[in-house]
């Protein structure tokens, strides 16, 4: 009887939950029975249901919004409206060392994107999910592969030797996002599933507390948690189809040869036009392939209020347009919170990662990933290749010179892939403990493991001198960040109208990288890849152990006056074992404070203003191992050591990064309009650099502190809701920015820094002193006074001499902005993202060693035709007139005056591309009940799907040799040397909760 009179007074409350302001539906709200762990959120349309008895509080809470109670009657329905709070923006950011503070009383620019925002990209790399996202990013991915790197930089370059990246940072813990070997940066590896939002410090003052790799900003990732209620469930899985995007495009009228004559023995295209009976191949097209991709997520959370957890597994099984190309990828997360008493709190979390990626198309360190497609000859079929018995099939080839033989691309894409294996394990150890209501205590314990392998093999009779015999090689390598933080926090109010917040605190990070390697040529086994069928004059075996330990004490004060004004200062001194010990410390501060001017105002909920102001020094240490000259391995028989080519440097000292941030934030009608703009000037001072040196030295290369470089810009960030209504929303976000850059100065006699593995035929990247940093250098025509090319008397262009250094392009955008829209009309949703770039060359290598095989398609266009160039011819009395004189360009003129010229292979660059559209439809509850399903959600999306672009290549989007330049150098962004276009993907999805 007492179970049934217990029953008797449970009840089923229902209700809504809307918003004063619009009075529309709340999503997402919590509705909590107060005191227990009972919880539910509201649907789309702000609706619930909850269990509950009569007498019981419940609780109606959403950020932005004044929590709300109400006691449970008899009656069962229960509406609520949620009132704005009236502190005004009450938005919390996550800053640096994870330290959650409200973007209302911010003195520094910080922009976030939320997991839901990145998901509906669709990209497998988080960094390609941030494009047109953020405001002052500039991210361009290595090439359609996903074993390919993507780069991301805030606010322009800030060294010339070093990582000019963000440190990332995953809850609260750095990360290894490295590219080593050209393959796919690490941060790739996470799953954008478990991702519930992204903070970007871009300024110095923002990330001034990680001191160290600030001066580059910082990210901050903050994985999902459980939520406290009851248990639910959730998965999706979706599938891509994948096929190639825009292309450089080739000749189909002349054949193999030289000067006119058909001549099979040449890999060149300069000769005869086709007859009509020879078939032509469209190689490009017949190489690359339709592709399916399959992604399955899987994540359960739940808890009461004293233990909460997030548990998630992903699998992806990742094909590509690129032959033999696919990705297996593994992710696992747990993660919990306990409360241990009223006071200790512990969060804990363990993320196991296993990436598989085998590529069919390999490059080197500066990329030419299909250089061998873009000029094979088109009256070979590319799809022949190998004989039925497994023997390579060669297109040409003369008796007695296999080596020298002429195959097709495809025999190396299927017979010599390259694998990268990677295993991670991250550990997270958070434990607070709040000594009373306004001290708190903090300590984080965590490492990211890293082991990798990578592997290339070559099948015995590929062409080539070293390539004949066959060939192994192997690099396998453990990578570890350890980071240990211990916090104190200090906050209260005082005097009525003041708050005060100082944060206390020390840090250690540890990093090791060890590797072995080995490398084997000529094969005694052919079919065996194996350094024990190698004898030991071709085998040379390289093992690298990197070490780097960092500590730091690091202070932040925070004074603000009744939420309208807001001043700080951080200090941090950091100890680093990769300089002298003369050197070894250095401090970083930073001042900041925001003046929210209209607090003063009687209207000020209504609209809202803010004035910020910051100023910042960050120091950054040197890259390992280069203070003294080492001994490294020798590639010789016997082993052993000798003096490494890099001389150490016994003083050098750190670099320094100056920014100055002067920003804006407005809000109008309510909010529905918010406006964001900020300038900033970055200056780096002492930049450490590695570049060559006289040969009486006894070094190739040493390492200075040589320079400095400055960034000034503007970022603009628009967020608005032009259209709210009870079925119809409509939101938008623009973000726009400018960055100009400029090489102030360099040590000695030194006017151009030309980047390791960026040098090319037609040009190079570099940095030129008072050129923008991100430059191309390379060779030009003359030029008179006026600007006009000087022609010579028999009517060609005259080349400057010695012009390899010439300043001949700037890979830096004019303009960028990023366009997203989201779009809700009842069930359906659909979103987008416009990116536009304006401006900017790209060094077009491509096309110029596509010209120098006679198969770009503009000498299909041009070739033996007649044309008079357009300059001016010099005059015996030194003045000029206007060139009349008609030439026919024919294999001379290409051959010595054209692609030898690395100006004409600078294009300025615009485009407007779609990043993706993605249209979602919830499907009704009652249809999901049926299922036994709490609720299901369908899309379809198109990932790159079109873009407009007046560049002569395939797609303009390129960084050939991957983050850091792939040696010295800033970024090789805007260099295009066999780049992999990116492909057009699209997907379907769908996803449950129970």
């Amino acid at each position: 009887m007492l179970v049934a009179h217990t029953m008797a007074q449970q009840i089923t409350v229902t209700g809504k939950v809307t918003s004063a302001e619009d009075k529309l539906g709340v999503p997402g709200a919590s509705v909590k029975i107060k005191g227990t762990s009972t919880a539910v959120q509201s649907n789309m349309e702000g609706a619930y249901s909850i269990k509950t008895k009569a007498g019981d509080v419940l609780q109606f809470s959403y950020i932005g919004f004044v929590t709300e109670e109400r006691v449970v009657a008899a009656g069962a329905v229960i509406n609520v409206v949620l009132a704005p709070d009236s502190k005004g923006l009450n938005e919390v950011v996550v800053t640096a060392l994870g330290i959650e503070r409200s973007k209302k009383t911010l003195t520094y620019a910080v922009q976030s994107v939320k997991g839901d925002d990145l998901r509906k990209t669709n990209q497998a790399n988080i960094i390609n999910g941030l494009q047109g996202q953020i405001a002052g990013a500039q991210i361009s991915s290595s090439g359609g592969s996903p074993g390919l790197p993507s780069e991301i930089i805030l606010r322009g370059s800030t060294t010339l030797s070093g990582d000019n990246q963000p440190l990332m940072i995953v809850d609260g813990i750095r990360v290894n996002n490295s590219s080593s070997n050209g393959t796919v940066n690490r941060l790739a590896d996470f799953n954008p599933e478990d991702i519930e939002n992204i903070s970007i410090l871009k300024g110095a003052a923002a990330a001034a507390l990680y001191g160290i790799d600030a001066a580059s900003g910082a990210i901050i990732i903050t994985t999902k948690s459980g939520k406290e209620g009851t248990i639910q469930i959730g998965a999706s899985y979706k599938s891509f189809v994948e096929t190639m995007g825009r292309t450089p495009r080739q000749q189909g009228i002349y054949t193999v040869g030289t000067g006119g004559v058909f001549d099979e023995s040449t890999r060149s295209s300069w000769g005869r036009k086709f007859r009509y009976d020879e078939k032509i191949y469209d190689n490009i097209d017949r190489f690359f392939e339709t592709a399916i991709t399959h992604d399955v997520s899987v994540n359960v959370n739940g808890g009461s209020e004293k233990l909460n957890y997030y548990v998630s597994g992903g699998y992806r099984k990742g094909g590509s347009m690129i032959p033999n190309t696919d990705q297996e990828k593994i992710n696992l997360l747990a993660k919990g919170t306990a409360k241990l008493s009223s006071k200790i709190e512990l969060t804990t979390s363990m993320n196991y990662i296993k990436n598989d990626i085998q590529e069919g198309l390999g490059g080197a360190s500066a990329g030419g990933w299909i250089n061998s497609i873009l000029t094979y000859p088109r009256m070979y079929d590319i799809l022949n290749y190998q004989k039925p018995n497994g023997e390579p099939l060669y297109s040409y080839v003369e008796a007695g010179k296999e080596r020298d033989a002429r195959i097709s691309p495809m025999w190396g894409v299927m017979r010599n892939p390259r694998n990268n294996n990677v295993e991670r394990f991250l550990v997270n150890n958070n434990l607070v403990y709040k000594a009373n209501d306004w001290i708190t205590l903090n300590y984080r314990l965590g490492q990211d493991y890293t082991n990798s392998k990578y592997r290339t093999i070559i099948t015995p009779g590929t062409p080539g001198e070293n390539s004949f015999g066959g060939a192994v090689s192997e690099n396998n390598g453990v990578t570890k960040y350890i980071t240990s933080n211990l916090t104190s926090t200090f906050d209260r109010k005082f005097l009525d109208d003041f708050r005060g917040t100082l944060i206390l605190g020390g840090s250690s990070e540890y990093y090791d990288n060890k590797s072995v390697a080995y490398s084997g040529t000529n094969l005694l086994v052919g079919d065996i890849f194996s350094p024990n069928v190698v004898s030991r004059d071709n085998l040379t075996i390289n093992d690298v152990w990197s070490r780097r330990q960092r500590y730091a004490v690091f202070g932040d004060l925070k004074l603000e006056y009744k939420n309208m004004l807001s001043l700080g200062i951080t200090g941090r001194n950091d100890w680093t074992s990769t300089l002298p010990e003369n050197a070894r410390t250095f401090f970083s501060p930073s001042y900041s404070g925001s003046f929210t001017y209209s607090e003063l105002f009687e209207n000020k909920d209504k609209w809202y203003g803010k004035l910020r102001l910051s100023y910042a020094k960050v120091g950054k240490d040197a890259p390992i191992y280069r203070t003294n000259t080492n001994l490294v391995g020798a590639n010789t028989v016997g082993g052993g050591f000798v003096t490494s080519s890099t001389g150490g440097n016994p003083n050098l000292k750190p670099e320094k990064t100056e920014e100055f941030e002067l920003g804006t934030e407005l809000s109008f009608f309510k909010r529905r309009l918010n406006v964001d703009v900020t300038y900033y000037q970055r200056k780096s001072v002492d930049m450490i650099m590695s570049p060559r040196v006289p040969l009486p030295s006894g070094y190739v290369i040493m390492t200075f502190n040589a320079g400095s470089l400055r960034n000034r810009g503007v970022e603009v960030s628009l967020t608005g809701t032009p259209v709210k209504t009870e079925d119809f929303t409509w939101t938008t976000t623009l973000n726009a920015w400018k960055n100009t850059s400029k090489m102030l100065a360099f040590a000695g006699d030194i006017v151009t820094f030309k980047y390791s593995s960026v040098q090319l035929v037609a040009g190079a990247a570099a940095s030129s002193l008072n050129q923008p940093v991100l430059g191309i250098v390379g060779t030009d025509y003359k030029r008179n006074s006026d600007g006009y090319v000087i022609v010579d008397k028999e009517g060609y262009p005259v080349l400057v001499e010695k012009t390899d250094e010439s300043y001949i392009g700037n890979r830096e955008p004019d303009f960028n902005i990023g366009f997203i829209n989201n779009l809700k009309y009842k069930q359906f949703n659909l979103s987008f993202l416009w990116d536009f770039r304006f401006g900017g060359d790209i060094l077009n290598a491509s096309r110029q060693g596509m010209m120098s095989n006679g198969i770009a398609y503009d000498i299909g266009q041009w070739r033996d035709k007649e044309f008079v160039f357009n300059g001016v011819v010099q005059q015996s009395d030194g003045s000029y007139v206007k060139n009349t004189k008609k030439v026919v360009l024919d294999y001379s003129y290409f051959a010595n005056k054209y692609y030898q010229v690395g100006a004409n292979f600078v294009e300025k660059v615009n485009w407007a591309r779609v990043r993706y559209i993605t249209l979602g439809y919830q499907l009704p509850k009652t249809f999901a009940s049926k299922l036994g399903l709490k609720n299901v959600g369908l899309e379809v999306s198109a990932q790159n799907p079109f873009i407009i672009s007046n560049y002569s290549g395939g797609d303009p989007e390129v960084n050939s040799a991957g983050p850091n330049a792939g040696g010295s150098g800033a970024s090789s962004m805007g260099v295009d040397n066999g780049a992999i276009p990116l492909p057009r993907s699209y997907s379907f999805g769908i996803n449950v909760t129970l």
